[in-house]
């Protein structure tokens, strides 16, 4: 065999040089003190919604309530689709479909979807906006039409859905932030023994510790949002010899979707209390133990000096370990 055919050279390997891995820096997390939107019990405090672009995984929430000692209390997997409002949005009707407004939604990551009211009614496509006065607004919408580079605009609107209605601002300003309520966002405390209680945040990327210095720092203190009783509804007045008769039908903040039943009361005991207002001024609170009070006329005549035609009340459900709930006011027509 003649050797000069095994002389080929050998060729250059080709250098190929790594990929750099994307840079990490905190996270963004909104915290939510939000109105029981399920049957969960105890009931669920705070949320927190994670995002992060580059997404790294998942995300660990570290907690503490000395701010010395941190533990895992929950790791997000995916990120929550959060955003922010483009345009105002009006205060709308609550209680029924508000066909008349449209919000414009861009997002800082994810997706939305149009569903058809049926899905809508069962529960689908919910989201919170933060309103000026720092309250959550819970609103559904089953039209969500692409406008632009992951910009959307809501239509076909529920809002102040599960209670919320109290947080339905004059009007939405621009750039308030918007969270879809899925199951990519967290629960992060649950129960009484929660309530009020500092926590200590570090939110980082999974396999890092919550003293790394890409942790978001957060202190949060769990609200009583969760554990509010609803407004009262439907409020009347009726005058009969012993005086004016208040009627009220309450809600519930569990279980109170049944149709034709009586809805769970929610509560340990009912209790109410009904604020008789002369103008602003509260001149009288009565109280009661059922959906209905009576104002006695002696009473009337000590308040007001004379009969009255009509009658401004502002309603509570009492709750055993918050006290009053949502308020309800009224001006009845006797």
């Amino acid at each position: 065999i003649d050797p000069d055919i095994f002389s080929v050279p050998m060729a250059q390997p080709r250098q190929i040089a790594p990929d750099i891995p994307p840079a990490l820096g905190p996270v963004q997390a909104l915290v939510l003190d939000l109105p029981p939107i399920d049957a969960a019990d105890p009931p669920v405090l705070t949320r927190i919604a994670v995002f992060a672009d580059p997404w790294p995984g998942s995300v660990t929430v570290w907690r503490s309530t000395d701010g010395l000692s941190f533990e895992r209390a929950a790791v997000a997997l995916a990120p929550a689709v959060i955003g922010e409002t483009l345009d105002p949005l009006p205060a709308g009707p609550t209680s029924r479909w508000d066909h008349g407004h449209r919000v414009r939604v861009r997002l800082y990551g994810g997706a939305l979807a149009s569903l058809n009211a049926g899905n809508v009614l069962n529960g689908a496509n919910v989201a919170a906006v933060l309103t000026e006065s720092g309250d959550w607004e819970i609103l559904q919408f089953a039209n969500a039409a692409l406008t632009d580079e992951r910009t959307y605009e809501l239509s076909e609107l529920l809002r102040g859905q599960a209670g919320s209605e109290y947080a339905v601002a004059s009007s939405l300003p621009a750039g308030s932030p918007f969270v879809q309520l899925d199951d990519h966002v967290i629960a992060l405390s649950r129960g009484l023994g929660a309530l009020d209680r500092a926590i200590d945040l570090r939110i980082v990327a999974s396999g890092h510790s919550h003293d790394d210095p890409s942790a978001l720092a957060l202190t949060i203190t769990p609200q009583a949002t969760a554990l509010m009783p609803l407004s009262p509804v439907h409020a009347r007045a009726r005058r009969e010899s012993d005086g004016i008769h208040l009627t009220w039908i309450r809600r519930t903040r569990r279980d109170g979707d049944a149709w034709g039943v009586e809805v769970p009361l929610g509560e340990d005991t009912e209790a109410y209390e009904v604020d008789v207002l002369d103008g602003g001024v509260v001149v009288r609170t009565l109280s009661s133990a059922s959906p209905s009070a009576l104002y006695a006329s002696a009473d009337e005549l000590a308040d007001f000096g004379a009969t009255q035609s009509d009658l401004h009340v502002r309603l509570f459900q009492i709750s055993s370990t918050v006290g009053r709930g949502h308020p309800a006011e009224f001006t009845l027509t006797i």
